[in-house]
């Protein structure tokens, strides 16, 4: 005992000190096989995908113990598992996976988003599994079609996610912070070209137009008159009913509301111009009267166009 003690002490402190665990690697990769749907009204979207994993532990399961960080798994095929040629442990799944995405849709509809999809170690703390992106073979399939987007880039990488509570266990303080090592394949869409803009915002920009047609006609002609900038207000209102149906419920005013606000300005200033217009001819001033009508042809038409342009490129 004594022998043992004094040899204790002249050891140096670094060889005292037990030696420090480190964490099981665990190689792990995505591919993604195709997007199945992508819905801004119900922020989610749905991938299927092959998920893999690498490890030389043989105490480890880790395509068992992990989860979807960020949604669901749908449906699963798998997993199949092998043993690989330096002796190390090989299993893959394949996963339909159903991810919660809050979309920022405040440039909508020239919007561009970043899908992630986000696999976590359910059981053991990082400290005792440690993911490693596998981002030579991660990636998703050159095929992947979603109609309206353009697929820029696929970007993996491994992380931590972090929760800071005990989960009900009494035996570790309240506000306990534990740590799981975590995977996120992230997804990049971009908007595909200027048509869909134009699709959606025709109809807006058409009613706008006929309520200008107005100033063509003379104020003492009030149905005709009062009745185009009337039915363009009804068709904006439409517009912006439809354009909202396929938006979640928000309070952020998106790029397609900031053009609605626009063409109700502008046709609502239509009518108000049609009313003084009327009012100027019914009080003899049938000179200023035209004077007015000829020069909202040009302004409203022309203002409209720039207010237009400048909401899109301050947006």
């Amino acid at each position: 005992m004594l022998a043992a003690l004094c040899l204790a002490m002249s050891l140096p402190a670094s060889a005292q000190e037990p030696a420090q665990h480190q964490p099981s690697e665990v190689t792990v990769g995505i591919y993604v096989n195709q997007i199945h749907e992508v819905s801004l009204r119900e922020n989610y979207f749905t991938a299927d995908l092959y998920l893999w994993f690498r490890w030389k532990d043989d105490a480890l399961k880790p395509h068992e113990t992990f989860a979807l960080q960020n949604g669901r798994v749908e449906s699963q095929i798998g997993p199949v598992t092998k043993k690989l040629p330096d002796g190390s442990n090989y299993a893959y799944v394949r996963l339909v996976a159903k991810v919660t995405k809050f979309w920022d849709i405040t440039e909508y509809p020239l919007d561009d988003h970043r899908l992630p999809i986000a696999i976590e170690e359910d059981q053991s703390e990082d400290h005792l599994i440690r993911y490693v992106a596998d981002t030579v073979n991660s990636g998703s399939h050159p095929t992947i079609s979603v109609p309206g987007w353009n697929m820029v880039k696929n970007d993996t990488e491994s992380g931590v996610g972090v929760y800071r509570s005990n989960f009900g266990d009494i035996s570790l303080p309240t506000g306990n912070e534990s740590s799981y090592t975590r995977l996120t394949t992230t997804l990049h869409l971009s908007r595909q070209g200027t048509l869909y803009f134009m699709k959606l915002f025709f109809g807006l920009w058409v009613s706008a137009a006929i309520a200008f047609l107005a100033f063509f006609i003379k104020p003492s002609d009030v149905d005709p008159r009062f009745g185009l900038g009337v039915g363009a207000i009804f068709a904006a209102i439409a517009s912006e009913y439809i354009v909202t149906s396929s938006l979640p419920d928000t309070n952020i005013i998106t790029l397609a509301d900031k053009l609605h606000i626009v063409a109700f300005a502008f046709i609502f200033a239509s009518i108000g111009q049609s009313t003084w217009s009327l009012y100027l001819f019914e009080n003899e001033q049938e000179t200023r009267s035209k004077w007015h009508d000829r020069l909202s042809r040009l302004v409203f038409p022309l203002t409209y166009v720039v207010a237009n342009a400048l909401v899109i490129a301050l947006r």
